[in-house]
C-alpha cells in the first residue's frame, strides 16, 4: 500500500514557488551565462536580494549582440518565479507595477527556503506597493507621514528582506 502522506519529494519535482519541471529552451540554452549573471548580481550587491534591474545589468554585460541579449533577457523575465539555475533557485517575491526593473527576486543558493519562508518574503515585499508610507525620524524617535516614495527608496523593506534571507539561509554579506 502506498503512502501518500510522505514527507519525501517525488523524484525530479520542482523547487519551492511553483517551479516549472524544465526552463524555457532559450533559457536553457543559455542556462551557463543567466546562471553567471545572477551569481555576480548576488555579489555585486553582497545579497540574495535583487532587484531584477541588477539581473538585467550583469546580463546585458554578457551578451554582445542586442538581438540574443534582448530574447534570453525576455525569456528569463518571463520565467523568473521559482525555477532552478545550476544549484540555485530563483524566486520572484514582488512585481512592481510600473517598471520591471523593480521586480524584486531572491535567489536561494542552497534550496534552504520553504513554501512558508517564501510567503513570508512576498508579504513584505508587498509593502512595496502601498501608496504611502511613514518614515520614522531618527533624532525625534517618531514616525512621520511621508510623501510617496519611489519604491527604490524604500531601504527599510530592502533591509528587513535581505535580513531575513541571511538568517534563513546563510546568503549575505562578505561570504559571497
Amino acid at each position: 500500500m502506498e503512502n501518500k502522506n510522505t514527507q519525501v519529494p517525488a523524484p525530479a519535482g520542482g523547487a519551492l514557488g511553483g517551479a516549472r519541471q524544465r526552463n524555457p529552451p532559450t533559457v536553457e540554452k543559455y542556462q551557463k551565462e543567466i546562471s553567471r549573471a545572477v551569481i555576480n548580481a548576488v555579489r555585486a550587491t553582497r545579497s540574495c536580494v535583487l532587484f531584477y534591474g541588477d539581473i538585467y545589468h550583469e546580463l546585458e554585460k554578457l551578451f554582445q549582440d542586442g538581438d540574443v541579449f534582448r530574447q534570453v533577457e525576455n525569456a528569463l523575465w518571463e520565467s523568473l518565479d521559482g525555477f532552478r539555475l545550476d544549484g540555485a533557485t530563483v524566486y520572484k517575491i514582488y512585481s512592481d507595477a510600473d517598471e520591471s526593473f523593480n521586480d524584486v527576486v531572491v535567489v536561494d543558493l542552497g534550496n534552504r527556503l520553504t513554501e512558508e519562508q517564501v510567503r513570508v518574503l512576498k508579504e513584505v515585499a508587498s509593502l512595496y506597493g502601498t501608496d504611502f508610507y511613514d518614515r520614522y525620524g531618527e533624532a525625534d524617535g517618531v514616525f512621520y507621514d511621508a510623501m510617496p516614495l519611489y519604491h527604490r527608496d524604500r531601504h527599510e523593506i530592502y533591509t528587513t528582506l535581505h535580513n531575513l534571507v541571511r538568517m534563513w539561509t546563510g546568503c549575505g554579506g562578505e561570504d559571497i
